[in-house]
């Protein structure tokens, strides 16, 4: 074979790695930067393009994996067009001359493979997926005896491993409604509370009210046994707004609560309690705030192998969405721990 046509292989080899490269590193940045409620317009207006991004983008682990698959391809392409090189200008090749070969090719592959694409895809992201969303259904087509079952074994390692349920699907949720936030600040069609506030839930939501309960030693209360007196003669003395009601003498085992102001207009009779609802301590703060404005309760018991461990406050939470940056523990006001 002619050198001149080895020499012409070995660029061509190059460039197809590179474009190739550039392809699904591109692609993998901007899936990342789609916007749904876009894609799902257009879909439902009959974009066949914009119904294939959306169709992967229920099914984001599949994207990434064939993105991951592709850029092997595109790695070993670019290996064989430097080894040929090595053979084309030496006559041989060896561990030094390939990777000599490698460092001077690096940089062209990295700047035209990698950093331009991705910079690329993250400015326009839609428009670059939908003009090669074609080759990419065919690159997932191709990759598909490879990409599902190392989909199914990612699955399988993850039931093994006893983790979550939340699928990569959850994750991507995320990302679009924090982009779909934004956009709507941005038109002025949110306030700016409303985005605090949805900015405020997206960060809660995966945090436990381990962090955000008071620990059930340090609970200012009294037993249930006790007189109306007795309660607001307690609160008058810890400055408390409702006194904390534990079960008989059992100091630990809290239920209820009762009001300093029901207390004061309640002459006669026992005490109103309020029952708390019961949580689990690795209870999401999001699903207590929820389930605290279905009870009606202002208070919940946090329980730990079946022991009270901690009270949960619903106004503490409900403070840490609008100031999620905080990250404190709330101290909810009428049950306050002491220091």
């Amino acid at each position: 074979m002619p050198a001149w046509l080895n020499g012409l292989i070995v660029i061509l080899l190059l460039l197809l790695g590179v474009r190739i490269s550039a392809f699904f590193s591109g692609s993998e940045t901007g899936f990342y930067r789609l916007s749904l409620p876009r894609l799902s317009i257009d879909s439902r207006a009959g974009d066949r393009k914009a119904a294939r991004l959306l169709w992967f983008s229920g099914r984001p682990g599949y994207f990434v994996a064939t993105c991951l698959i592709g850029n092997n391809v595109a790695n070993y392409i670019c290996s064989a067009a430097a080894g040929n090189w090595i053979l084309l200008m030496f006559g041989r090749t060896s561990e030094g001359l390939e990777v000599a070969a490698t460092l001077l090719l690096a940089p062209f592959i990295f700047q035209f493979g990698e950093l331009l694409p991705k910079s690329v895809y993250y400015l326009i992201p839609y428009s670059s997926l939908k003009r090669e969303s074609w080759w990419f259904q065919i690159a997932y087509v191709l990759f598909l005896p490879i990409s599902w079952p190392l989909m199914l074994l990612i699955q399988l390692l993850e039931r093994l491993q006893g983790k979550s349920d939340q699928t990569p699907e959850i994750q991507m949720g995320r990302n679009r409604i924090l982009q779909l936030v934004m956009h709507g600040q941005r038109e002025g069609v949110l306030t700016d509370l409303q985005s605090q506030l949805a900015n405020g839930l997206l960060q809660l939501s995966p945090q436990t009210i381990s962090s955000s309960m008071i620990p059930a030693a340090r609970v200012l209360g009294v037993s249930d046994r006790s007189s109306r007196n007795e309660m607001l003669e307690f609160a008058r003395k810890y400055g408390v707004s409702a006194v904390a009601v534990y079960r008989g003498t059992e100091t630990t085992s809290w239920y209820g609560y009762a009001y300093v102001a029901e207390l004061l207009l309640t002459e006669r009779g026992w005490p109103l309690i309020h029952p708390m609802p019961v949580f689990l301590l690795e209870t999401s703060k999001v699903e207590a705030v929820h389930r605290l404005q279905i009870a009606d309760a202002n208070y919940g018991v946090v329980q730990k192998n079946g022991e009270t461990v901690g009270i949960v406050s619903r106004n503490g939470l409900v403070e840490q969405m609008f100031r999620p940056s905080l990250g404190a523990v709330s101290r909810p006001s009428g049950l306050t721990t002491l220091s």
